[in-house]
C-alpha cells in the first residue's frame, strides 16, 4: 500500500513538472472591470490595450500565454500569494503593492484622469473651488486619496455607482451639479460602447488633482530574468516602430 501511494505521488509530481513549462507565461486579467485595458467576451476571447500588447510581445516566440481571469480583489490576493510562475499583468509605481514590485523598463501607456460633466449648464474647472457643493460621481472600488480630504470635509458630495452607464445617466440628469471622475481612456471607450453622443458631455482635465502617471507591464517578482529581458527588448522595438501607439489607437 505504501509503495502504491509513493508511486502515485511521484506520478503527480512528474505531471506537475511537465504542466508547468518554463515557456508558459501566466497572464492575469481583471474580469469585467478593466476595459479598454483588458476585455473579455462571452466566448472567452481576450482583447484590450494591455492584452494586445502582451499578445504582440510573445507573437512568434517559444512562449505560450495562459489566461487567468478573476475579479480585481481576488486577482490581487492570488498574485500576493505568489500566483502561477512567470505571471504578468499591468501596474504602476503609484498603485503600490504587487502591481508595483517588478515593472517593465518601458511604460506602455500614460493614464490621464478627467472630469466629465453635462454640456448643459456647463462649468469650467480650474481648481476644487469650482466644484464645491457639487456631486462627484465615482465607480465602486476606485478610491482617489487626492479627493478624500474634500469629500470628508463636505466640500463635495460623493456618489458611488456600479457602472459607467449609471455614471453617464447621473451626469446627464444632474446638469451642472454632478461630474464624473475617471480615466479619459475609459470614458471614451465606454461612451462609444454605449453608443452615447459625446457632444452632450464636457470633458476637462483633472490632472491638477490627480496627476498623469504611466502604467507598465507588471511581472512576477521571481520571473526568469531571460523572459524579462525578452519582454523589455520587444517593448522597446514596439515603441520605436509605432506598434504600441497603433494598439492604443485601436481602442481610444
Amino acid at each position: 500500500m505504501i509503495k502504491v501511494i509513493t508511486l502515485s505521488i511521484t506520478a503527480l509530481l512528474s505531471f506537475s513538472s511537465v504542466a508547468a513549462s518554463p515557456n508558459d507565461i501566466n497572464y492575469y486579467v481583471i474580469a469585467k472591470q478593466a476595459a479598454p485595458f483588458q476585455i473579455e467576451n462571452k466566448a472567452d476571447q481576450h482583447s484590450g490595450i494591455v492584452t494586445d500588447i502582451v499578445k504582440k510581445v510573445f507573437e512568434g516566440s517559444q512562449y505560450a500565454i495562459n489566461y487567468h481571469s478573476y475579479p480585481f480583489n481576488r486577482m490581487i490576493s492570488i498574485l500576493e500569494g505568489g500566483g502561477q510562475a512567470n505571471w504578468i499583468t499591468y501596474g504602476s509605481p503609484s498603485w503600490g503593492g504587487v502591481q508595483a514590485k517588478n515593472l517593465s523598463e518601458e511604460p506602455i501607456y500614460t493614464v490621464k484622469h478627467v472630469l466629465l460633466s453635462s454640456k448643459k449648464n456647463e462649468f469650467t474647472f480650474n481648481n476644487m473651488k469650482d466644484i464645491e457643493n457639487k456631486i462627484v460621481v465615482l465607480l465602486h472600488g476606485f478610491d482617489y486619496p487626492q479627493l478624500t480630504p474634500f469629500i470628508q470635509s463636505g466640500k463635495v458630495e460623493e456618489l458611488r455607482v456600479k457602472d459607467y452607464q449609471a455614471a453617464f445617466r447621473i451626469v446627464k440628469k444632474l446638469q451642472g451639479d454632478a461630474a464624473f471622475v475617471e480615466m479619459d481612456s475609459r470614458i471614451k471607450y465606454n461612451l462609444s460602447e454605449l453608443n452615447l453622443d459625446r457632444e452632450q458631455y464636457k470633458t476637462q482635465s483633472f490632472n491638477k488633482i490627480i496627476p498623469d502617471y504611466p502604467i507598465y507591464l507588471a511581472f512576477d517578482p521571481n520571473m526568469d530574468k531571460s523572459i524579462q529581458t525578452f519582454i523589455n527588448e520587444r517593448l522597446k522595438n514596439m515603441k520605436s516602430s509605432g506598434e504600441l501607439d497603433q494598439i492604443i489607437n485601436n481602442y481610444i
